[in-house]
């Protein structure tokens, strides 16, 4: 923990459960993180919808601290009050200041390079030397991302388009390109992968795996009890044969594009190796929210305050972590910026309302907060 400063990968998927078997399908997630490093059993995230939610992973702080409350650009998703209270205060910001080489690649806020926003896809934020950026929403193909300012479109043909594949083949040059580098300087990269979010379009070579297996049938799977508040008593239909087959085919697409999520991180922990610095490199693996999966009556979707939605994987891998281990300490996306700005040996900025997950990391936690807050303004609330 003492010397020269770490460098920290950090992979973000999109969507991702922790109670419904995703990480399950992924063999090299345990390979490389679950077998090498720290499992946080009890990680949530404090708003299960992406844009306030990747807003918290940034700055640190809840969304009524952000400002961020929904996914449009009227409730603050990458709005105008978004750069001017909170971009020069990211994750991305501070790791600059520490001295880091930084870069972005896949999604960063929904919202992104939009009209609407004030700003379009030539804008970078404060902090980020690297920035591979897709405009908008999750996507696996038809899309156009910021490469460095300059839109760049991509099409449909998976060797060259698909943009899991396209990320991880922008992640592993610059990984390289930093490794080449004598300068010595440490780097921070923020891999944000579109898997497995809706339309949860799956590589051709992963695209029929799994199809004799189902949705888990969880005790909540289909049951719409009349205690719950209104959207899941009232608001919904009761499923049926055509609903449960939709659901069942999406959580196998979600599964099927994980297998691509699952290679991204072998390269990066390949190229790691090559370039020498595995043993100086924290690998941190997380998602914005969970989803349920008709889980309460409630088809592919997220934004309940139920398990099956603001639980996330979370685990760490890296110098001083003990491999395969799993820890019953909470650990939040608020965490994030703060943990990302002590491991560089950064002050950690009063306003972030999380804290540094370090003390978890090295073993060395007395006591941890056994309570936090879970957000949700909603549709025009």
């Amino acid at each position: 923990w003492e010397g020269e400063q770490p460098n920290i990968v950090f992979l973000l998927t999109d969507d991702q459960d922790v109670k419904l078997n995703s990480m399950h399908v992924q063999p090299k997630l345990k390979k490389y993180m679950l077998d090498e490093g720290l499992f946080f059993e009890n990680a949530f995230v404090t708003h299960p919808v992406c844009c306030p939610s990747r807003s918290s992973t940034l700055t640190g702080k809840y969304t009524h601290n952000h400002h961020t409350y929904e996914n449009n650009v009227a409730r603050g998703c990458n709005a105008p009050s978004w750069r001017e209270l909170n971009e020069a205060k990211t994750m991305g910001a501070y790791m600059d200041k520490a001295g880091y080489n930084t870069g972005f690649f896949g999604k960063y806020l929904n919202n992104y390079g939009f009209p609407q926003t004030g700003v379009n896809t030539s804008h970078i934020p404060d902090g980020w030397h690297t920035w591979f950026t897709l405009k908008g929403n999750s996507r696996f193909y038809d899309y156009t991302v910021s490469n460095n300012g300059v839109d760049e479109k991509h099409g449909n043909d998976y060797e060259k388009d698909y943009f899991t594949d396209v990320i991880k083949r922008r992640a592993v040059s610059f990984i390289q390109n930093a490794t080449a580098d004598n300068s010595g300087k440490p780097f921070f990269m923020y891999i944000a992968t579109p898997a497995p979010h809706r339309p949860a379009t799956p590589a051709p070579q992963y695209a029929k795996m799994f199809s004799d297996q189902t949705a888990p049938r969880t005790p909540s799977y289909a049951f719409k009890p009349a205690d719950k508040h209104w959207i899941i008593s009232e608001g919904t239909p009761q499923m049926d044969n055509t609903t449960v087959k939709t659901v069942d085919e999406l959580c196998l697409d979600r599964w099927r594009t994980l297998q691509s999520v699952d290679d991204l991180l072998e390269d990066v922990v390949n190229a790691l190796q090559t370039g020498g610095v595995m043993e100086n490199t924290y690998i941190f693996y997380n998602s914005d929210h969970g989803y349920h999966l008709g889980q309460f009556n409630q088809q592919g979707e997220k934004r309940q305050p139920y398990d099956e939605d603001i639980r996330v994987p979370l685990i760490v891998r890296g110098p001083g972590i003990a491999k395969g281990q799993i820890t019953p300490h909470i650990g939040l996306n608020i965490d994030l910026a703060p943990t990302f700005i002590d491991l560089a040996g950064g002050t950690i900025p009063p306003d972030m309302d999380g804290r540094s997950l370090k003390p978890v990391l090295t073993g060395a936690v007395e006591k941890w907060r056994d309570d936090f807050l879970v957000e949700y303004w909603g549709e025009g609330t």
